[in-house]
């Protein structure tokens, strides 16, 4: 979540009766499941690069991993945005053997309250060891892991979105109905020589986001037949993943040896993304989409 400027930060404010209890109701979200699905995951790796970063050869230990969870939880009729990330760094046998908090905080009514677990507070404690117990990394998985087997690179559907093609869209999620939660391709490409992102929508996401992007092109025949198409797919799932991979390097002089003419240091970033309602990035299609379900049952 983007913070506007002007909010108020809190960082060493109590935490209030009600932040306790919504704390728990975060964590009560993600206990007891058999694995959990990250809304941010990424590891950077160390790599060898080959043919000037054309080819790379990555070690598959990671060298650095962070992992952010999101949730809007409303309590009393107040809504709250708890955010939790961690992070491991290194696997140094003096390292860790579990993975830290880096940031903590509950976000309401345009306050950010930053909490700090790191004192001898026995509430605190006790937080910290349900951070501990319930986010077990071995459980984590990212989005990448969690969807890749729903995605499709195949690009019919923008083509059928971009014709209004309402009626085939439809025709082909009849043809093979487990489509209906398949996630297409967005976009992709390289936004500079080493940023690389692919953007994959299901097809709920990409009707609603096409109808914001596009409002004013449609006349009232064709929105009409697309809301009735969003309203059919309205038992979906409103989802979106982004995958995003960043390659770098840095040298250094003088060297240990005049064998080498510097000391190299190359990486590759890897990141997935999730972005739902739960975890409050999708609010404006999830109005949109409330909108056309009100509006053709009435």
């Amino acid at each position: 979540m983007i913070i506007p400027q002007g909010w108020e930060y809190n960082y060493d404010e109590e935490i209030s009766n009600d932040e306790y209890e919504v704390i728990e109701k975060f964590f009560a979200s993600y206990r007891n499941q058999n694995f959990i699905v990250a809304d941010e995951y990424r590891q950077d790796f160390s790599m060898v690069p080959l043919e000037e970063e054309k080819i790379i050869f990555k070690i598959n230990e990671d060298i650095w991993k962070s992992m952010n969870f999101q949730r809007k939880i409303y309590h009393k009729g107040k809504p709250y945005i708890i955010e939790l990330g961690l992070w491991r760094v290194g696997h140094m046998e003096t390292d860790p053997k579990c993975l830290s908090v880096r940031e903590f905080r509950i976000i309401t009514n345009g306050k950010v309250h930053f909490i700090d677990l790191n004192t001898q507070d026995a509430s605190k404690n006790k937080m910290l060891f349900n951070i501990i117990s319930i986010f077990d990394e071995r459980k984590i998985i990212s989005p990448e892991q969690a969807f890749c087997k729903r995605m499709y690179t195949n690009k019919a559907l923008q083509e059928f979105m971009v014709n209004h093609d309402w009626q085939k869209i439809a025709e082909g999620i009849n043809q093979n109905p487990s489509l209906a939660n398949a996630l297409f391709i967005i976009r992709e490409g390289y936004e500079s020589c080493s940023h690389f992102t692919a953007d994959f929508g299901t097809i709920l996401y990409q009707l609603i986001s096409f109808r914001i992007n596009n409002f004013n092109n449609f006349n009232e025949r064709d929105l009409h037949e697309l809301d009735k198409l969003i309203l059919k797919l309205s038992k979906t799932e409103l989802l979106k993943v982004q995958l995003h991979e960043q390659t770098g390097g840095s040298k250094s002089w003088p060297t240990s040896s005049i064998l080498l003419e510097s000391n190299n240091y190359n990486s590759r970033m890897h990141r997935s993304q999730q972005y739902n309602v739960p975890n409050t990035e999708l609010e404006e299609e999830n109005k949109v989409l409330n909108q056309c379900i009100k509006t053709l049952k009435k």
